[in-house]
């Protein structure tokens, strides 16, 4: 039980490091393929620090999980400019759908009714959280934004079953992505600053290295779509900083939506411990 309690501390400590994007991001004049290329090669740099020796078997699954870790990084910035970031967001965190599909055949992790409950919650928390900024505006955004979603779900799925070579999948994952994103880095920038680069790389530290270390940590001693849908709380956390912060007002349904967001994540997770202590 204290593996499972401590995996879920550690999961809600890896979204709330996620959610500092928004804030960061808002600090800096660089373009978003500069941004993820930077962020990728910071975590990168953080996973060969805590590996320290590399070790990896080359199987089908942890080129799958590789791929996907890239592919989901690159769609999600890509759709980003496509369509709206609510659009972006609210699509790519479908991919508890995909976890509940991928766990049944590749973990054989059985959800339960209390999980599609809190599920429908979540998604209907997200709903109301981004109501007056989702559109039909981007088709091709969304698409992107929607396979970043499999994609996320992929990653989570194979990161459970190679736990002995889970945290080499997110660190060649991160090295791919950045190589594909450096031909492109400096297109497109006019004028720079040094500290925008310091600014992006220390996030890359701060909010990709070091969280998935912690996520990837926590997926040894929870189910797939536990890990999942406690970061949910991301995407909710991230405008609360930037409110804090910056300054930037959270309206009335996106606090409702927020709120049952953490209701069906966070609740959730500690429901299940409850239950799990009186068995």
């Amino acid at each position: 039980m204290r593996s499972t309690t401590s995996a879920n501390l550690i999961l809600i400590l890896a979204a709330s490091l996620w959610s500092l994007g928004g804030l960061f991001i808002k600090l800096v004049d660089l373009t978003p393929i500069a941004i993820t290329g930077t962020r990728s090669l910071a975590a990168a740099c953080v996973f060969l620090i805590y590996l320290k020796e590399l070790k990896w078997d080359w199987n089908r699954y942890f080129i799958i999980g590789v791929f996907s870790y890239a592919a989901m990084m690159l769609l999600y910035v890509f759709s980003i400019r496509l369509t709206t970031a609510a659009n972006a967001i609210f699509l790519e965190f479908t991919a508890p759908i995909y976890v509940v599909i991928l766990s049944y055949y590749l973990l054989n992790e059985r959800i339960t009714l209390f999980d599609i409950v809190s599920m429908v919650i979540i998604f209907f928390g997200m709903g109301l959280f981004f109501i007056d900024e989702l559109t039909f505006y981007g088709f091709w955004g969304n698409i992107m934004a929607a396979i970043a979603g499999v994609c996320l779900g992929i990653v989570t799925v194979i990161i459970r079953k190679e736990k002995e070579s889970a945290f080499q999948i997110v660190l060649f994952g991160n090295i791919l992505t950045s190589i594909v994103c450096i031909p492109f880095m400096f297109t497109g920038l006019t004028e720079t600053v040094f500290s925008d680069w310091i600014i992006i790389f220390v996030l890359g530290i701060i909010q990709l290295g070091i969280p998935y270390i912690l996520y990837t940590m926590a997926l040894r001693y929870v189910q797939a779509i536990d890990a999942i849908l406690v970061s949910m709380i991301e995407p909710i956390l991230n405008p609360v900083w930037v409110y804090l912060f910056v300054g930037e007002k959270i309206g009335e349904w996106a606090f409702v939506g927020g709120v049952m967001v953490l209701l069906g994540s966070v609740g959730r997770a500690l429901i299940k411990l409850k239950i799990e202590e009186k068995k």
